[in-house]
């Protein structure tokens, strides 16, 4: 079910008004990240509270059992390596260097 709502999400972001890089990378069936670059802070808040992602956050409130994100700006899109870097350091984890492919 969760995958479903993801790959929905994925969709949508790719078609948001705003949006400048989206993203997304899995491990394994259970296990999925998304980085996506908004022009602005609005136009990301507006992705995040509509449509499919709405949908998706108030299921996988129930289905899932971790949900991390975090909100960062800067100069450039960063590297998966680069934006792994930031969650670990917002969540206080060490990087185990496992970056997987994009797509």
């Amino acid at each position: 079910m969760f995958v479903f709502h993801t790959v929905r999400s994925i969709m949508q972001a790719k078609k948001a008004e705003g949006i400048l890089h989206s993203t997304y990378i899995n491990e394994g069936w259970l296990t999925y990240w998304t980085l996506t670059v908004w022009e602005s802070e609005q136009h990301m808040k507006n992705y995040r509270n509509n449509g499919n992602h709405l949908n998706a956050m108030k299921v996988s409130r129930r289905i899932a059992n971790e949900l991390e994100k975090v909100n960062f700006e800067g100069e450039k899109i960063p590297s998966w390596k680069e934006a792994q870097g930031i969650l670990h350091e917002h969540y206080g984890r060490q990087d185990n260097d496992k970056v997987i492919q994009a797509r």
